[in-house]
């Protein structure tokens, strides 16, 4: 609020004087590992793509200036075979806001290309070629999501097949939900009674991925509060 002024003044002119909207706030990253579930845009041929686990830094720069960064685990899994190519660095980077706007997102519009080329996969459990292309990514800031959530656009290309996601992550991303009786199976209770997951997010247990993920479109909540 503004500093209230001294002097004569009428009670109306000193509520007028007072700014009562929120600040805004600045647009910080909590923790690194993130999980991501991905949701087809239009119609794709590829494989589906369910989610994965998403690693998620915020570097600051000299200039002040701070860059998301964004790996996910399909990369990460391919280091080992990379033959470190710079010109194909395996992360996207974008510029990272430092204010969220009056929606409560930090939006970082383009980013760098994230690719990995390598030798075939004998077990086909990897691709030779993955190329993430991001973009529109929406850091949620608000009171209840204090960036530990976010919503983005994806085109993902896989040994030269093409699909497009949008992809909905959130912190903590390492929250299992196998069932205990049947391990293949998604056991939704896990999510709801985690202690480690905000009793404000709304989740669901992915059958794919057995890890917790948004339910919505981030920001993902409860439309009431969690008793």
């Amino acid at each position: 609020m503004r500093r209230h002024l001294l002097g004569s003044m009428t009670a109306a002119a000193l509520v007028a004087s007072c700014d009562t909207r929120q600040p805004s706030l600045d647009c910080p990253i909590q923790g690194l590992e993130w999980v991501v579930t991905y949701k087809p845009v239009g119609t794709n041929t590829c494989p589906g793509l369910p989610g994965e686990p998403l690693g998620i830094q915020r570097y600051p720069q000299p200039s002040g200036e701070p860059l998301l960064a964004l790996k996910p685990r399909t990369l990460n899994a391919m280091d080992p075979t990379d033959e470190r190519d710079p010109s194909h660095p395996p992360y996207a980077l974008g510029a990272l806001p430092t204010q969220a706007d009056a929606d409560g997102f930090c939006t970082v519009s383009s980013l760098s290309v994230a690719e990995k080329h390598v030798p075939k996969d004998p077990k086909q459990l990897l691709p030779a070629d993955a190329v993430y292309h991001w973009s529109n990514v929406r850091l949620v800031v608000l009171p209840e999501v204090p960036g530990t959530q976010l919503i983005a656009d994806l085109e993902y290309t896989a040994d030269g097949c093409t699909a497009r996601y949008e992809a909905w992550a959130m912190m903590p991303g390492n929250i299992p939900c196998a069932s205990r009786d049947s391990p293949q199976e998604p056991d939704d209770n896990l999510c709801q009674q985690s202690a480690s997951i905000p009793r404000s997010f709304a989740v669901t247990c992915d059958p794919s991925l057995l890890r917790c993920v948004p339910a919505q479109r981030p920001p993902s909540l409860r439309s009431a509060p969690a008793p």
